[in-house]
């Protein structure tokens, strides 16, 4: 009889060209990382900070146009890409998926958590946990189902909102709408999916990706290019009677308060991170945490769910399974998704890189759609290029250098973490603060030595110690880690 366990994946089935992208990404990941090891994450929709100038605006000018975006959309590809693999294995084996995918799942969610709280909140596995049930929802359940749900807990919330009952309307119909839009989204997809097999993963993907990209860019659109200080005024001028101008100096107090509050924070988080001890990091970060809920979901609904499921479509239609037999269609991709990407984010960026709010909300938020726009052919036109390159007799030998940290990711990424707190806050060796030229130049030399590191250890092991952990919960099952050597005759 043979083992109907389902094991995790051997190191000669693993698809070669996944692990050299996911080097690669890698790499982008840190070199946008880093500038947030030296500024405070609630500054995360700024952009490029105000009066930087010389090299460091130039390098983080860079950033902004060749990285930003372009690198985690990547590392979601790919983690759809290993969601689709997993499956196509299971499958094809007749061997159980759900029980080891529900364990990944929850021990990815378990490492963002910790990630987040005991290192650095800017992490991203908690959003990919997420992002991956939502996957597992769209391939699992019944369309129906839950449109049926969502369409009871909208017109719920439609109910409830309209009525405005003293008291609970804001407490009922909220959480009705908080239900309502995921379940309506997910179920749209799961349709689409079946629907269409042969397309519907790739459709779906892009449409979850742009639509918030669109809504941010006819936001900017619609909202008078003025500044904070004059939309007030118009505001109390459009008010007639006294009881309206109340409401609006009442409005105007709420908002004024919150963007004061804003002002605090991120003067707070600076604090901590660039002179506080290690346990005031961990409270800021455990308070923080289920204050940006609503941000993640919305995040990995959307952006991380559309990069999975284009991801899925990759492997399906057998563009990354067998990338050797698509090298002319990757070769197109590469020449109009980069420099059609980067051209849009000049674009971008020759509108708005720093956000100063109150003067050019609208302008800035325009910007940032149309960048979020632009990263994704760019994503993928830089996906093509390094699988060309890596076909190429040229240059296969060094992409293939990559490819050791990509079979490490979880434990790399989560070292680049280590290492930024631990260099830049106040608690490690306080370097905060560093120079955005010479922040780029620390992230290739630490790169190299996690790349030679990478090598060395996968010279012994066969897998990376955080990918040994994920597997031994994933399976249910300690996996060999030693690498076995052949005894000499």
């Amino acid at each position: 009889m043979s083992d109907a366990r389902f094991t995790p994946v051997a190191v000669n089935e693993r698809i070669t060209t996944l692990d050299v992208i996911r080097g690669v990404a890698l790499l982008g990941i840190f070199l946008m990382n880093i500038e947030w090891f030296n500024r405070p994450i609630s500054e995360l929709d700024v952009g490029l900070p105000q009066g930087v100038t010389g090299i460091d605006y130039w390098a983080g000018w860079f950033v902004h146009v060749f990285i930003r975006s372009k690198f985690w959309t990547m590392f979601s590809l790919l983690f759809g890409m290993g969601f689709a693999v997993m499956l196509s294995r299971a499958h094809a084996a007749g061997r159980p998926f759900l029980g080891p995918y529900v364990r990944r799942t929850l021990a990815l969610a378990l490492f963002g958590f910790l990630h987040a709280v005991l290192v650095w909140n800017g992490d991203i596995l908690f959003d990919y946990a997420m992002g991956a049930a939502f996957l597992l929802i769209v391939f699992h359940a019944k369309p129906k189902a839950m449109l049926w749900v969502a369409g009871v807990a909208l017109l719920g919330a439609a109910v409830f909102g309209g009525a405005k009952l003293a008291g609970y309307d804001q407490v009922v119909w909220a959480p009705l709408l908080g239900i309502g839009v995921p379940v309506l989204t997910l179920g749209l997809v799961a349709w689409a999916i079946r629907k269409w097999p042969a397309n519907g993963l790739r459709n779906a993907g892009l449409t979850l990706f742009l639509l918030p990209c669109m809504g941010m860019m006819i936001g900017g659109l619609v909202t008078p290019q003025t500044t904070q200080v004059e939309r007030d005024r118009i505001a109390l001028k459009d008010a007639h009677t006294p009881a309206e101008k109340a409401q609006v100096r009442k409005d105007l107090a709420e908002a004024a308060k919150a963007r004061k509050e804003h002002a605090d924070k991120v003067a707070e988080e600076t604090r901590i991170t660039s002179r506080g001890t290690y346990a005031e990091n961990v409270a800021f970060r455990l308070q923080e945490f289920p204050q940006t809920a609503g941000q993640h979901v919305f995040f990995a609904l959307f952006f991380v769910l559309g990069m999975f499921l284009l991801g899925a479509w990759f492997i399906r239609s057998g563009l990354m399974t067998q990338p050797g037999m698509h090298l002319d269609l990757y070769r197109k991709l590469a020449m109009f998704g980069i420099p059609f990407g980067i051209g849009l984010t000049i674009v971008a960026a020759a509108i708005a890189t720093t956000h100063v709010k109150g003067v050019n909300d609208a302008l800035y938020t325009f910007s940032m759609g149309l960048g979020m726009v632009a990263a994704l052919p760019a994503c993928l036109g830089y996906v093509a290029a390094i699988v060309l390159l890596f076909h190429s007799p040229r240059f296969t030998r060094f992409m293939a250098l990559f490819a050791p940290a990509g079979r490490m990711a979880l434990t790399v990424y989560l070292t680049m973490s280590v290492i930024g707190t631990t260099v830049f806050y106040g608690y490690g060796l306080g370097w905060y603060g560093m120079g955005r030229a010479m922040q780029l130049v620390f992230c290739v030399v630490v790169f190299a030595v996690l790349l030679a590191a990478c090598h060395l250890w996968l010279s012994r092991f066969r897998y990376g110690p955080m990918e040994w952990v994920w597997r031994a919960i994933t399976y249910l099952r300690a996996p060999s880690m030693r690498l076995e050597r052949l005894q000499p005759a």
